[in-house]
């Protein structure tokens, strides 16, 4: 089974850490932050997969921890 979240529930989230919506190439949206590469996350039918959402926060943990 796969889980999904809204895409507005994931733009707050990319948001909250400073990252702005920068493009749109369906079906990705494009996430940038000055001294970052870029996030491209997978749009269907207005959600995305949890596991694009677990994988950012990995990343933002790996972060904080650095």
């Amino acid at each position: 089974m796969t889980y999904e979240v809204d895409f507005e529930e994931a733009l707050k989230l990319f948001e909250s850490y400073g990252w702005k919506l920068k493009k749109i190439y369906e079906p990705y949206r494009v996430f940038t932050k000055e001294g970052q590469l870029p996030w491209l996350i997978p749009v269907r039918n207005r959600k995305v997969s949890i596991e694009y959402i677990q994988k950012f926060k990995n990343f933002i943990q790996g972060q904080n921890e650095a």
